[in-house]
């Protein structure tokens, strides 16, 4: 490595861990504000409040934590922890027969290790997609990474921070111009961290089939024998599955157990098309309706109310990234991919419920925004990370008091 590429190796380096640790504090203070001033979750006065691990290890994070003890299980007839893909377990598991820590911390330091490591990822995207930009551009768009809303869930014991860590890998190599081989072997691993990691498994197709070094005849052989690398992890998971249950299709079949409100299947085509888990959670007479659930209460402290705003603002990110082309063709299927699949998956049963931390962890919209950000004044891009920060603080703390607010 020469003495340039080194020194902005070292810069992506600070650049990205100090910005991983100011806009972590949000988090960190709200969690302890949760923990000692707000009442607990269908408590009163005289409930325990929680302690730190138990704070940040609620909900789905609460699945894995099963995970890491006692493994898979998969049953027809009701919800099976089949449902959460193997990648951050199995991190986690490593972690904790080495260091003997309890499944919970091993999580959330291996959520946090994977969540620093994409921050150095995302300042040397930035500078290999954005080269024009100075020091103070680029810590804007990671700014705004680590500031935004939803991405509490990237610093407590869920996949995303996991997910993100290699996708964004994915993302450098490509403006890189890292070898074919690399970049299939680790999108076949973000393929085994969630779901919509065949999103990343499209990106990586497009971007060989568009390559311009390569004549017609090497596309087409690199596609046949890479595609089905890029997406080993879920490959594995699906042949795991086969063997330990009988169905390689678990994870997706269990889904129809994970639902939030009860709605009748037959709608759900039209439902989808003309777009009713969005809008129908501001109808009051809805089923989806934000304001139904207790937690609820207050729009500015529900994510049930933020949920279909930030998924359709990140979906107005991409199509602008587009536009000016500001993306190419990979980041634009990446993106769309991310925010479609979970669409077409998840929104009619789940009324929209996480998909503004879905929204999140499109990564490549973080270059848009730094971008629109930069082009206002200062007041303005420091007055969109403060209001950030301050939804960031108060979403952290719910969590951590226990409120179901997503």
């Amino acid at each position: 490595m020469d003495t340039s590429k080194r020194r902005d190796w070292l810069n992506d380096l600070m650049v990205g861990l100090v910005a991983y640790y100011l806009t972590s504090l949000a988090v960190l203070l709200g969690v302890l504000f949760g923990i000692d001033f707000l009442r607990p979750h269908r408590g009163d006065n005289t409930t325990p409040r929680p302690d730190f691990l138990t704070a940040v290890t609620r909900f789905d994070a609460l699945n894995y934590a099963r995970i890491v003890r006692e493994g898979y299980n998969y049953d027809p007839a009701q919800r099976s922890r089949v449902a959460f893909f193997p990648a951050f377990p199995l991190i986690s598991v490593s972690v904790q027969r080495v260091t003997g820590w309890l499944p919970e911390t091993a999580m959330l330091v291996t959520a946090n290790v994977a969540l620093a490591a994409a921050f150095v990822l995302l300042a040397a995207y930035v500078r290999a997609r954005w080269p024009q930009a100075s020091i103070e551009q680029r810590v804007l768009a990671l700014a705004v990474f680590g500031l935004w809303p939803a991405s509490m869930f990237f610093r407590f014991g869920y996949a995303e921070s996991v997910f993100l860590c290699g996708t964004l890998a994915v993302l450098y190599g490509m403006a890189s111009g890292w070898k074919l081989l690399s970049l299939a072997l680790v999108t076949g691993f973000v393929t085994a961290t969630r779901p919509v990691g065949v999103a990343l498994t499209a990106s990586f197709i497009w971007h060989v089939a568009t390559r311009p070094a390569l004549s017609r005849a090497s596309r087409i052989r690199f596609l046949l024998a890479l595609t089905p690398v890029a997406c080993c992890g879920l490959i594995a998971y699906m042949l795991y599955q086969a063997y330990a249950f009988g169905n390689p299709f678990a994870f997706a079949q269990t889904q129809e157990h994970w639902t939030m409100v009860p709605l009748q299947e037959g709608g759900r085509v039209w439902s989808l098309l003309t777009f009713e888990p969005i809008w129908g959670v501001y109808v009051p007479d809805s089923p989806r309706y934000w304001a139904r659930g207790e937690e609820s209460a207050n729009l500015f402290l529900s994510m049930t109310f933020w949920n279909p705003l930030l998924f359709v603002g990140a979906a107005i990110l991409v199509i602008l990234g587009a536009c000016k082309r500001w993306l190419v063709g990979s980041e634009v299927v990446l993106g769309s991919l991310l925010l479609i699949i979970p669409y077409l998956t998840r929104s009619h049963e789940m009324s929209m419920y996480s998909h503004g931390r879905f929204a999140a962890a499109v990564v490549v919209n973080y270059l848009v925004v730094g971008r629109l950000l930069d082009r206002g004044s200062v007041v303005l891009a420091a007055a969109a990370c403060a209001l950030c920060a301050v939804f960031l603080f108060s979403w952290s703390a719910l969590f951590a008091a226990g409120y179901r607010i997503f």
